[in-house]
């Protein structure tokens, strides 16, 4: 959750670069509105059947914290016409990009 509270914090950088920052999360749909109702800039979108992670390849088989699978934190960058212009996959399931990294590859990739 301290990705989400930082990516929370620095919502105005993302504003002045007139982008949005999608978050989907493997957690219900109760639970993800709760979360959304912590962090009103971010969008948040509940994938707890999986579809959107297993179509993008994100699942990381046994590694959530009861051994269940989970999400590998992945970043994509997509531009206004739908092109991703960058992927970043995370080398493992607790580390994430960082709002300073996002930032900097919007800045060389969206513009």
């Amino acid at each position: 959750m301290t990705e989400l509270v930082e990516l929370e914090r620095r919502h105005a950088e993302f504003a002045k670069r007139n982008a949005r920052v999608i978050v989907v999360s493997v957690e219900g749909v109760d639970d993800a509105r709760k979360t959304q109702a912590d962090f009103p800039h971010l969008t948040l979108v509940s994938d707890d059947a999986h579809g959107l992670s297993e179509a993008a390849e994100l699942i990381h088989p046994h590694a959530g914290p009861n051994g269940g699978d989970t999400d590998v934190p992945t970043t994509f960058l997509v531009d206004r016409a739908g092109i991703v212009r960058c992927v970043y996959r995370s080398p493992s399931v607790i580390e994430r990009l960082s709002p300073d990294a996002l930032l900097k590859a919007m800045d060389q990739r969206l513009r």
